[in-house]
């Protein structure tokens, strides 16, 4: 008896340390929310679970964009669109799975606190990766409204629908992170990775977005194999054991699917259990030790402007920092782009030229897809670090220190979004012209918008931050991150729509010089606004 309550306390104490430390990585994992929470008098319970609001707020929103297509269809008969959603929030889920689970465990710097307190290697493994799927999970939780509809539409009964449904997004994220662990924790144990880890940090990365996007427009140049109502798309073979357990639970072919996920997913947790939890704490303190003894080129005989050029070009060349830019602010635009370039849908060989300023303010539009407060030169004061404060101390002029940091961002930043406006632009067929005038809209765009997250980048400056992720949700955080996102893109619509109408129907010049000059005088006015209120003060 004694011996049973010993076990039933260890127990408790285990799931009360978990639950301390899921509480501990929420907080550490979005400080600004954490600090704009406890500004309004929240704390303890109140606090984690103003924290966990904001996730379910993200989840609702990246819902509400896709729920408007997905409750039309009838996924019971419909197998072809069923794979492809879960194909797509799958893909999702493991790219974003790879960057979040490489920041949290190896970008952070919150190992040595963890050392002397006496918590279980797994129990710091869990509470992390609980924080991942906190992470990950709002932008996959239409696959499991997906679930819902298709055992709702196949007559199954409700109650047992919800909890049919909640077990197959369970198992599928298990299997999805179980296998994003595995790849990150065995190229990070290899000597390889120890004596080039940017090399292998950027491949890492980069072979997770570069799955993102092959996978998305492989999914997306499947063709449909009916003629009459809404068609289906052919269905991916692999995932339809998936749809057998969704739509027939009963069936035999339903069952052995539910059991084949269920013991993959044991099968996978067993090999994480085994292969990485015995020497969590020893890998981390490796990587951590050898992070901190990499060697740099000195170079001489550099005026102070190369310097500053040097120094802030050594800045971007983290590879986290660089898939995470181009994941958040590039990978939206290039899967477009290339998905209806190819797919044939637009061509604009012939495009008239009444059109041109439309074209203009489609490359201003790419500016708005593509620079945020994700980007490089959003974020690229606070990269610094404790280096700003140093910096501010010295006999230097912070308006000139800051304009080259500046111009550094503005050039970068410039050279990927009329990159791919350039590349739009030929891949759409667009006449000579118009490519031009695509690739000045881009520019212009570019930046105006790079004063804007410069400056914002200065007026919420984090220099203690230990995951990059801490500096894209600063201020808004990551619900206001997605609803700026997406807000900015329906607006560029219309407006692009509205004056596309206007160019066919309106005559060209007086049309386009009103244009041409309200662009001018946002821009002046713009421009000067920055001058006056955030380069004037440094004088």
């Amino acid at each position: 008896m004694c011996l049973q309550k010993i076990r039933l306390l260890v127990i408790l104490m285990n799931k009360k340390q978990l639950i301390e430390l899921v509480r501990v990585n929420l907080r550490y994992a979005n400080p600004q929310i954490t600090d704009r929470a406890r500004r309004k008098g929240k704390s303890g319970k109140a606090l984690t679970k103003a924290l966990v609001n904001q996730y379910l707020l993200s989840g609702v929103l990246f819902l509400f964009i896709y729920g408007a297509t997905m409750f039309v269809m009838d996924f019971s008969k419909m197998p072809g669109f069923f794979t492809y959603y879960v194909a797509l929030f799958g893909i999702l889920a493991f790219s974003q799975g790879i960057s979040v689970i490489y920041n949290v465990f190896f970008e952070s710097q919150d190992l040595p606190a963890y050392l002397p307190l006496p918590f279980r290697q797994s129990t710091i493994f869990t509470s992390k990766i609980l924080v991942v799927v906190l992470t990950v999970i709002p932008f996959v939780f239409p696959m499991f409204v997906v679930f819902l509809l298709t055992g709702w539409r196949s007559g199954i009964f409700l109650p047992i629908t919800i909890i049919l449904s909640l077990l197959l997004f369970l198992l599928i994220l298990t299997i999805v992170f179980a296998v994003c662990c595995l790849i990150v924790f065995g190229l990070t144990r290899t000597n390889f990775f120890k004596k080039h880890k940017k090399v292998v940090t950027s491949l890492l990365l980069g072979i997770s977005m570069t799955v993102a996007i092959v996978g998305i427009l492989m999914i997306n140049g499947q063709t449909s194999y009916s003629e009459t109502g809404l068609a289906d798309r052919a269905p991916i073979a692999v995932l339809m054991p998936i749809f057998d357990a969704a739509s027939a639970p009963y069936s035999q072919a339903g069952l052995i699917s539910l059991v084949g996920l269920l013991g993959l997913s044991i099968i996978l947790l067993f090999a994480v259990k085994q292969l990485i939890l015995p020497k969590l704490y020893e890998q981390l303190t490796d990587l951590s030790i050898a992070k901190n003894v990499s060697r740099r080129k000195h170079k001489t005989n550099q005026n102070l402007k190369q310097l500053f050029i040097g120094y802030n070009k050594q800045l971007l060349k983290e590879p986290n920092l660089i898939m995470q830019v181009l994941s958040n602010s590039l990978l939206m635009p290039i899967i477009f782009i290339v998905t209806f370039a190819f797919g044939g849908t637009l061509n604009f060989t012939n495009l008239n030229i009444r059109f041109i300023g439309v074209v203009f303010l489609a490359g201003f539009a790419l500016a708005v897809m593509t620079v945020n407060q994700t980007s490089f030169v959003s974020n690229l004061i606070s990269l610094d670090q404790e280096n700003f404060n140093f910096v501010q101390a010295l006999p230097i002029s912070m308006q000139i220190y800051l304009k080259q940091k500046f111009l550094v961002g503005f050039f970068v930043q410039s050279i990927l979004t009329g990159g791919i406006s350039l590349i739009g632009g030929i891949l759409f067929k667009l006449p000579i012209v118009f490519v031009v005038c695509l690739v000045l809209g881009s520019l212009l765009g570019s930046y105006l918008l790079c004063l804007r997250y410069f400056a914002r980048d200065y007026r919420f400056l984090l220099l203690d931050w230990t995951n990059i992720n801490q500096l894209f949700t600063r201020g808004s955080g990551s619900v206001g991150l997605i609803f700026t996102l997406f807000a900015s893109i329906f607006a560029s619509i219309i407006l692009l729509v509205i004056y596309g109408f206007a160019a066919f129907y309106l005559p060209f010049w007086p049309l386009n010089l009103s244009v041409f000059a309200i662009v001018l005088i946002v821009s002046f006015l713009w421009i000067r606004h920055y001058q006056k209120n955030f380069w004037a003060p440094f004088d």
